[in-house]
């Protein structure tokens, strides 16, 4: 196994089994469920992969699912009900696009980059109107609060997958050894900050809890 990829797994066993610890908190709660999908979702793809089996499938449906828990954790942090409506729609929306354009014009076999980069899009606007309604105390605090690092964790994570997801499929076709190194490279980097930014998330949680 790529070491790169080692360490993202250890990653995000890490972040989910502190999770574990926590799952008083609403929003980690539904973290967890994420990162256990998450999981499942690797484990899955590392039989079939194994096999020499074509795994982009997978990605396929878990694009959909990862896009509805996301927005479903950042949904918490909102407070307008028109917004939280429209994120509630933009889930169902969405699973028929993307699970509908995978059908028909994706390709099961191919690598969804587009849709990944639709979700990135989606998850990154959800993110910007989350960080104009987190309301800390004072200045200093913003960097206690839970949801500015979960907020932080997700748009950067996505900001980079817009990047490098909606072109991957080009650069397998040009030299696919060094598409997969560079992506391989560049994911795992992303999935790093992931998830420090979230175990601080959840840190946070647990210490406002405590000082409160």
């Amino acid at each position: 196994m790529n070491g790169w990829i080692y360490g993202y797994y250890v990653m995000l066993v890490t972040c989910f089994a502190i999770s574990l610890f926590n799952l008083r908190y609403t929003q980690v709660k539904q973290l967890a469920v994420l990162l256990g999908f998450s999981i499942l979702s690797e484990v899955i793809v590392e039989l079939i992969g194994k096999r020499g089996s074509h795994f982009f499938i997978v990605y396929h449906f878990f694009v959909v699912l990862e896009y509805s828990l996301i927005t479903i954790i950042l949904r918490s942090g909102i407070k307008d009900e028109r917004w939280r409506l429209l994120m509630w729609i933009s889930i169902f929306v969405f699973g028929v696009v993307s699970l509908g354009y995978s059908f028909v014009y994706g390709g099961w076999r191919y690598f969804p980059g587009i849709n990944i980069t639709i979700e990135s899009f989606l998850v990154i606007c959800w993110c910007l109107l989350s960080f104009f309604t987190i309301t800390p105390n004072s200045e200093a605090s913003i960097f206690r609060h839970p949801d500015f690092w979960l907020t932080l964790a997700f748009f950067f994570y996505f900001a980079g997958s817009m990047c490098v997801n909606g072109f991957y499929n080009l650069l397998l076709a040009g030299d696919a050894q060094s598409a997969r190194h560079l992506f391989t490279i560049l994911n795992s980097l992303s999935n790093y900050l992931l998830y420090i930014m979230l175990i601080k998330s959840i840190i946070c949680f647990r210490s406002n809890r405590i000082s409160s």
